[in-house]
């Protein structure tokens, strides 16, 4: 079987998705030949108008887009019917524009239009499926769900006091890790919030802020810049919990690998975070009055516990990426 991966070279949990799914599954499947086509690099090879023409068939047995970003700017989707067609679909944001960035915008735009295209859907969660069938018009039998998975042998629990010192931090304070870009629907202004009453309360305590976007400013806050996703383990376990306020997600990618290395988490009360942590984190409601209060009480607990967060720890097991794999695997015989 020969399967060919569009990919566009994301960033974040779609991209280690398009990392690992090739990898894994070829490894996995012995009969199974895999080739990713992704966008090139330098002023010709990373062109748009030059890459697009890069997503063709060549022959393939199943064509695997692990965005819809890559069906949209094929031309030869348009000229012909590509057979055996997948999409993957992490976020679907069509109804509502949580951010005014272009992103969202180009979302509402392109993903219908990879989504009328396929054969089938691979979406990343239930809530993900759900919105697709709630604005189109497609039958429920040509999605499936497959979660994204975590690297258990890149993320697990170490040593905490080392891993501070790995990156300078004083093993005397505690640490508030964010993992995220900063786009409106982010809400960071929620975290800046919930950090300054929780520092109020314990002046010991430092907020890292990790991920693409604009750094975050005020007093006891550390930008960490690009952190290498070899080192990102390290950064978890230096971390004594992960706070993340999102209020759109398609599936947490930080809160796997949170759980993976067995730090507490505290997060916004959202059926995609829901799905991605079951009853291994702390939620809050952010439509609640108090959100705010209720956060910074969470964060305070957890870190005045101090305790391994272990059900997070046998949770993630659950999210491995050759489950990712083999569930995939089902969806290319199912079309064959």
């Amino acid at each position: 079987m020969k399967i060919v991966y569009w990919t566009p070279t994301s960033g974040g949990g779609t991209g280690k998705y398009e990392k690992y799914l090739p990898e894994v599954l070829k490894k996995t499947y012995r009969n199974v030949e895999t080739e990713v086509i992704s966008r090139g690099r330098g002023f010709i090879w990373g062109n748009p108008i030059i890459y697009c023409f890069r997503y063709r068939a060549y022959n393939a047995d199943i064509v695997h887009a692990t965005t819809p970003a890559p069906v949209f700017l094929s031309p030869t989707s348009y000229f012909k019917k590509i057979k055996n067609l997948v999409v993957t679909i992490h976020v679907f944001r069509s109804s509502k524009p949580y951010s005014k960035s272009i992103i969202p915008v180009l979302n509402r735009l392109f993903t219908p239009i990879a989504i009328k295209k396929a054969d089938k859907i691979i979406a990343v969660s239930e809530f993900t499926k759900r919105e697709i069938l709630e604005n189109m018009e497609i039958e429920e039998e040509k999605i499936k769900v497959v979660p994204l998975g975590v690297d258990q042998n890149l993320y697990y629990p170490m040593d905490k006091e080392k891993c501070k010192e790995k990156f300078g931090l004083n093993p005397d304070e505690k640490h508030i890790l964010v993992v995220s870009n900063t786009a409106k629907h982010k809400r960071m202004d929620i975290v800046k919030k919930v950090f300054q009453k929780v520092r109020k309360e314990r002046s010991d305590v430092k907020l890292l802020k990790a991920g693409y976007g604009t750094k975050l400013s005020g007093e006891g806050i550390i930008n960490t810049g690009f952190i290498p996703e070899s080192d990102m383990p390290y950064l978890y376990n230096a971390a004594d919990l992960l706070l993340h306020t999102s209020e759109y997600e398609g599936i947490l990618t930080p809160g796997l690998e949170a759980m993976a290395c067995g730090i507490p988490i505290v997060a916004s009360d959202i059926p995609s975070i829901r799905e991605t942590v079951g009853n291994c984190a702390e939620l809050v409601d952010l439509n609640a009055e108090d959100c705010v209060e209720q956060f910074a009480e969470k964060v305070l607990d957890c870190i005045d516990k101090g305790k391994r967060n272990l059900k997070g720890i046998e949770r993630a097991k659950k999210f491995s990426w050759e489950r990712v794999a083999r569930e995939t695997m089902k969806v290319y015989e199912e079309l064959l």
